[in-house]
């Protein structure tokens, strides 16, 4: 009986990971870099970001690197396609607030919300913050020095492989170059 789970987790698991590929934001939506208004929007698709010390460099919204040297396996690092403007670190130019999926080699898709904020030459991709595994982000807001990350997510005893409907919202403070949680 444990086979028949675990079997079926990785095949939900393995469904949902090519439904988000097939959504993927690198192919159909990119961060825009002027809005309706003509305002300039910082566009982080090729940008660094540090995951646990580890930098990060998307190429068009996405990078793919071996698991193991020599690998066929590659985690992959995908910018999702929710954005939020505004300025994060008060120094008047206008900041990207963004979610980034990484997946891999396991069946989790795991979500993290980063920044790409304006220093004193260029812009600068952040320190990503973790927000869930395989959870469906709703939407990403910016109010005064608040970032709001909204999403659905599983009840607690509810298995990875059942569809989030539970709504879920984070907050988180941005600071130093990172997010603190609210």
């Amino acid at each position: 009986m444990k086979k028949i789970i675990i079997i079926i987790i990785i095949v939900a698991g393995t469904v949902l990971v090519y439904a988000m590929r097939g959504n993927s934001p690198t192919e159909t939506t990119k961060a825009p870099t002027i809005n309706d208004t003509r305002a300039f929007r910082p566009d982080p698709s090729n940008a660094t970001f540090i995951f646990d010390n580890e930098m990060i460099t998307l190429s068009a919204g996405k990078n793919e690197k071996s698991i193991v040297p020599g690998s066929v396996l590659v985690e992959e690092t995908v910018l999702m396609d929710k954005f939020a403007y505004g300025d994060l670190n008060a120094d008047g130019k206008e900041d990207t607030v963004l979610l980034l999926a990484r997946y891999g080699a396991g069946s989790g898709i795991f979500i993290y919300l980063a920044a790409f904020t304006s220093g004193p030459v260029a812009y600068k991709g952040s320190k990503v913050i973790f927000i869930g595994d395989r959870i469906a982000p709703q939407s990403l807001s910016i109010k005064g020095d608040a970032v709001t990350v909204e999403y659905l997510d599983r009840k607690p005893d509810e298995a990875f492989a059942a569809e989030p409907t539970v709504s879920a919202s984070k907050q988180f403070i941005y600071k130093n170059g990172e997010f603190v949680e609210k």
